[in-house]
């Protein structure tokens, strides 16, 4: 009995390394506010928020939203340290009469486990109502498959000064920020009013709208508060207004000309024209909003004066020339053959003509194959067209002479290209049925998961469409409503009150394999 009593004591007072508790997942605790929450008749130029425990600033600047916006932001502390109070330090003059709102988002997080507050907001009237009214939206990306987050709504009251203009220039009556979890919003504490309606996806935060860098989205006409509707914000990257904006020489006979916006009827000529230039061509720079100006024969002095007419505005551009190298014609064979996709050669210079003449296109048998070419001279890209069969191998000769460039030169070399097709099972297909359409055209688009389109097709009726041969792998299919009938997707323009052109996803992200063949059902508006 004594031997077991004391084996007890012993066991009791073995040591042990404390847990040290249940992780603290509360969020800290208001314990006061000077001047109280919901004030009216706000004087103060200081606000203090007091905590049950030390707290933090996280991603102040991407979270807090001061509605209406302050010319200077409050000085808030702390900044980089933990305290128990927030202390809000007002620098700008208050308007009259102005129902003010601080919302900080999940910015106040506790010492520790960061535990945030959610959604905190300090709300304050200059006058001796604290406006309660309400609007609801929510934001949509007209083209991708997924919204933005951290997507700013603005409203800008709509009265005798307004102006479509004060989007670029002003700061608006109220604005809320989505934050990175709301595709739908509550915009509070609004005034009885008609309001513009506008959202931004910005890059500098400074609530004025830049094309060249933010996406916009806006509903069309006025909104009114009070209303129960909820506004729908399609945004999108409007297209810059064509212009441009600079041509300077990169060979003997060559320039670049940057621009911005859509530019097909784009004039350049030299003011001497007759004088000084006999013929020229354009060509685009993949990727690049650059045109090389291509010409003959050399222009013999140091500089020229180029005119370019666009959309009946002429402008005149000084261009430099120096002594530079000559282009050279040189051959580059595509990379994109395949079952789906014609074989295809870029060059140097533009390319003029195509002798098929001197062309030679056999299979692995030795067997010769009939082919026809075509010319994209925008891209100054060539095109052979043929039949082609799985598992074949093709060899393509290009004989000297083949190609005859703008400045009469051609390839003085032989040209031998090898093609090889896949298996037809190592492919998946698409059978994609539209239905129930009356809006015509529309363009059936498959785009991998990153959006970048892998295959397109214009249709003008409801039916059946197969995409044949595609890679396996994750797509999207998507419609295009071309409104305008262009043939590709077009964004809108605010000042011209016009909406991007709709776009309707197909719901789900789909996994092709090898030999699969899915078929999906569309049913358009």
């Amino acid at each position: 009995l004594v031997i077991l009593i004391a084996l007890t004591f012993i066991q009791c007072a073995k040591r042990g390394r404390p847990t040290g508790g249940p992780l603290d997942e509360q969020p800290p605790v208001i314990l006061r506010a000077f001047p109280d929450n919901y004030s009216r008749n706000f004087k103060n130029q200081v606000i203090e928020i007091e905590f049950d425990e030390f707290v933090k600033l996280k991603d102040l600047q991407k979270q807090l939203v001061i509605s209406p916006p302050l010319k200077t932001r409050p000085i808030i502390s702390p900044q980089g340290s933990a305290s128990k109070k927030i202390t809000i330090e007002i620098t700008d003059t208050l308007q009259d009469n102005t129902t003010y709102v601080l919302n900080f988002g999940e910015s106040i997080v506790d010492n520790n486990e960061e535990n945030p507050y959610p959604f905190y907001k300090y709300v304050f009237s200059t006058g001796n109502v604290i406006d309660s009214l309400t609007l609801k939206g929510k934001i949509t990306d007209a083209l991708n498959y997924k919204a933005e987050e951290f997507v700013s709504v603005l409203l800008y009251e709509v009265n005798e000064t307004y102006t479509d203009s004060v989007i670029y220039k002003e700061s608006p009556r109220y604005v809320l920020n989505t934050l990175d979890s709301l595709t739908t919003f509550t915009m509070e504490n609004l005034k009885e009013g008609t309001y513009k309606m506008v959202a931004l996806k910005e890059k500098n935060s400074d609530l004025k709208f830049d094309p060249k860098r933010d996406k916009i989205g806006f509903v069309s006409g006025t909104v009114s508060v009070p209303s129960d509707k909820v506004h729908e914000l399609r945004m999108y990257q409007q297209e810059l207004d064509p212009s441009i904006k600079r041509i300077t020489q990169q060979a003997e006979s060559r320039l670049y000309v940057g621009y911005t916006g859509n530019i097909e009827d784009l004039i350049i000529e030299p003011i001497q024209k007759k004088s000084l230039i006999q013929q020229s061509r354009l060509t685009q720079l993949e990727k690049k909003d650059t045109l090389q100006y291509w010409y003959r024969p050399k222009i013999e002095q140091d500089s020229a004066i180029f005119t370019t007419t666009l959309e009946g505005k002429v402008e005149e551009f000084n261009v430099r020339l120096k002594e530079l190298d000559k282009d050279s014609l040189v051959i580059k064979k595509g990379s994109e053959f395949s079952l789906r996709n014609a074989a295809s050669f870029t060059a140097s210079t533009p390319i003029e003509k195509i002798d098929m003449t001197l062309m030679k296109l056999i299979d692995k048998d030795s067997v010769e194959i009939s082919f026809t070419t075509r010319l994209d001279s925008l891209k100054n890209k060539a095109y052979l067209d043929f039949e082609k069969k799985e598992e074949q191998k093709y060899n393509l000769t290009m004989l000297p002479g083949t190609f005859t460039d703008f400045y009469g030169e051609m390839n003085t070399d032989t040209l031998s290209y090898n093609y090889t097709t896949k298996k037809e099972n190592a492919y998946g297909n698409f059978s994609i049925t539209l239905s129930g359409g009356s809006s015509f055209p529309v363009i059936i688009q498959v785009t991998k998961k990153d959006l970048t389109i892998e295959a397109e097709l214009s249709v003008n009726e409801n039916g059946t469409y197969d995409i044949f041969y595609l890679n396996p792998g994750d797509y999207y299919i998507r419609v295009v409503y071309d409104t305008n009938g262009n043939g590709k997707y077009d964004p809108g323009n605010f000042l011209k009150g016009l909406q991007p052109e709709e776009v309707v996803y197909n719901p789900e992200l789909i996994q092709l394999q090898a030999n699969w063949d899915r078929r999906y059902t569309l049913n358009l508006k």
